[in-house]
């Protein structure tokens, strides 16, 4: 089992670079994040699955820049977005970024893709709300497109381009990985498995059991048979809580949860006897210098050393 962990590295913590530095010196496979380009001061509804949005929401740094420089100051660690909000940026230049980071890291970026919940916020970015979905789904296939083609061009519904040359290329081939980062264990996840079936290179949910995981992966495997899609070649990552797995404390995006910790151990075997190929250990927001030491206990209760 491959395990990574994912935090808020709020800009006014302490510098990524050490940070990476020292989970890749723990022993995590990967780091992961994720991103807010900005926050509404005024949101209708500002609860999601009982919980409040997290006020350093508003301090995430920016997901490619971070990554770059973590990359620069490290060999083997993976970085992976848990997610980046593909429809509030132009996929010309994502492709780009994405690609240029893939280059600079040495192949090990991994991408899980999302819309977005905040309603004000997507219309802020221009993209109205009732629409990020299929949005989504289109720049997905835009930027598989602008990776593998000599010449890409695009005609759909939101995205349009003629003929044009976009380098560099992924290191990666045939590109880097696209998760379809949806569903969660209060959800219906039908929808979210339809569209890993159709565009992903795999899954990342949230929160759900061995049990509710196993149950998931039966149905995705079924619906990567019907769309002809190599159902064991993907990469099924889930965000499990620290405090879950007995190694942490409750991360802000779970405050207001019930959360009964597990022999760490035992809990991860029945992960990927379920199907599951890495579990990103959710950590509170990396903001002071106690967020080393976070790292470290988590490290020695998951027994990485």
């Amino acid at each position: 089992m491959k395990i990574g962990i994912s935090a808020n590295f709020a800009w006014f913590g302490p510098p990524i670079t050490k940070l990476a530095q020292h989970i890749e010196a723990l022993g995590y496979e990967s780091l992961w994040t994720g991103e807010h380009i900005i926050i509404p001061v005024d949101i209708a509804d500002p609860v999601r699955h009982g919980v409040t949005l997290p006020e350093n929401y508003r301090h995430m740094p920016d997901v490619f820049v971070t990554m770059a420089a973590a990359a620069a100051a490290t060999t083997r660690l993976m970085f992976g977005m848990d997610i980046c909000l593909v429809t509030q940026r132009n996929p010309l230049i994502l492709a780009k970024e994405a690609a240029t980071l893939d280059r600079i890291s040495g192949g090990r970026l991994i991408m899980g893709t999302g819309y977005g919940w905040i309603e004000e916020e997507s219309e802020i970015m221009g993209v109205p709300f009732k629409q990020r979905v299929r949005k989504s789904t289109e720049t997905i296939l835009a930027l598989k497109t602008l990776w593998t083609e000599e010449t890409p061009s695009f005609s759909g519904e939101f995205i349009s381009f003629p003929p044009v040359y976009s380098y560099p290329k992924p290191l990666q081939k045939p590109h880097i990985p696209i998760l379809i980062g949806s569903g969660n264990h209060n959800t219906d996840n039908s929808r979210a498995l339809k569209r890993v079936a159709e565009i992903g290179d795999g899954w990342l949910p949230a929160f759900l059991s061995p049990a509710q995981m196993r149950d998931q992966l039966k149905q995705l495997k079924e619906l990567c048979d019907a769309a002809g899609r190599d159902f064991e070649a993907m990469d099924i990552t889930l965000i499990v809580p620290a405090v879950s797995l007995g190694v942490g404390e409750i991360p802000s995006f779970f405050k207001g949860h019930e959360a009964q910790p597990r022999n760490a151990g035992e809990l991860i075997a029945e992960y990927e006897e379920a199907g599951v190929t890495r579990i990103i250990v959710g950590l509170d927001d990396m903001t002071d210098e106690a967020s080393f030491k976070r790292l470290e206990d988590a490290a020695k209760g998951l027994r990485l050393a």
